[in-house]
């Protein structure tokens, strides 16, 4: 396959560029500053909203992925970094299908692979959420929302859209969870407000994997959750951290704490998403890391964390659970 990536220079771009050069794909990068990219894959400048040079790599090209869009957790959210959050995502998906639709019929991408999140879901948690999509009350939500819209405006060019609901990742080098380890490594962490509200994650190889079967697989259209099958409870989580990382987890941190000192933005600590892969696993996806403890253990223990696990998609029989997942009720079997 051809793959044009927008948003190649970040964690999940860069790791998907290199599992899509090694399985012996072409990829070519959307980047602002090209010239700051490494390796060996090729780089080509955009600046979106602007129709340029660049919307030559779309045409015959098979795939494009959208990564684009700044980190919601590094700023306080004024008014200013809301704006400046949404026009991150909304603009450069915007410019994507507005290059498709210039492009002849038979010169469109097949597929568009587009960045989403689980905002969607935050405080629907009586049962797993599968990928049914509920009105959001929120801005995370309406933001995660709109997103999708814009990526789904492809569908009437003839490109099937895939939306990636991506969960917390796990990864030594992930942002979210380096923010998350900090307050362990002081000997501080534990558990945040009540602690049962739900944190649904996935590990960096299934979010790649997940994202290259989105790409392959003509079965996969609409929402697509990215979350492993074991959403846990904050307090199990944090113990689950803190014994990786070989920190106690006693510490409590009020919800009232978190409000005074985050605000609205808050809504990222104290924010419930039960998160379940009902579309990955009705399709045969095979999780690398389907274990909370097994996955924070290989990807922050110094003894493990270079070790990189290959998932597998299998076909399933009727019934066949996947192997160490927690079952929809939340309880692991």
């Amino acid at each position: 396959m051809r793959v044009v990536v927008a948003g190649g220079s970040g964690m999940i771009g860069r790791a998907l560029c290199f599992e899509l050069r090694r399985s012996g794909h072409d990829v070519v990068v959307l980047s602002r500053r090209p010239g700051q990219l490494r390796g060996d894959i090729r780089a080509v400048g955009w600046n979106p909203p602007a129709l340029g040079a660049w919307t030559a790599e779309l045409a015959g090209a098979d795939a494009v992925v959208n990564l684009a869009g700044q980190s919601v957790g590094h700023w306080r959210w004024t008014a200013r970094h809301k704006r400046a959050l949404r026009a991150s995502r909304l603009t450069p998906t915007r410019t994507l299908v507005a290059a498709m639709a210039v492009l002849p019929p038979d010169h469109r991408p097949r597929v568009l692979v587009s960045a989403s999140g689980t905002d969607l879901y935050e405080g629907r948690d009586a049962a797993p959420a599968g990928e049914h999509t509920p009105e959001p009350t929120h801005f995370l939500g309406r933001l995660c929302r709109d997103w999708e819209r814009e990526a789904s405006a492809a569908e009437p060019l003839g490109v099937r859209v895939v939306l990636t609901r991506i969960s917390l990742v796990v990864d030594r080098g992930a942002p979210s969870l380096r923010l998350l380890a900090l307050p362990f490594r002081a000997f501080v962490g534990g558990v945040i407000g009540s602690g049962r509200q739900w944190v649904s994650w996935i590990d960096i190889d299934d979010v790649v994997q997940l994202i290259v079967l989105a790409l392959e697989s003509d079965k996969i259209q609409g929402p697509l959750n990215l979350a492993a099958p074991d959403p846990r409870p904050q307090a199990d989580f944090a113990r689950a951290l803190g014994a990786a990382l070989h920190r106690p987890s006693w510490f409590r941190t009020p919800a009232w704490m978190v409000g005074l000192a985050l605000g609205e933005e808050s809504i990222l600590a104290l924010g419930s998403r039960r998160v379940w892969p009902a579309r990955a696993l009705a399709v045969g996806y095979r999780f690398a890391w389907p274990n909370l403890e097994g996955c924070l253990d290989a990807r922050l223990s110094r003894r493990t964390s270079s070790r990189r696990a290959h998932a597998r998609i299998l076909p399933r029989k009727p019934h066949d659970p996947q192997p160490h997942a927690s079952d929809p009720s939340g309880h692991s079997t």
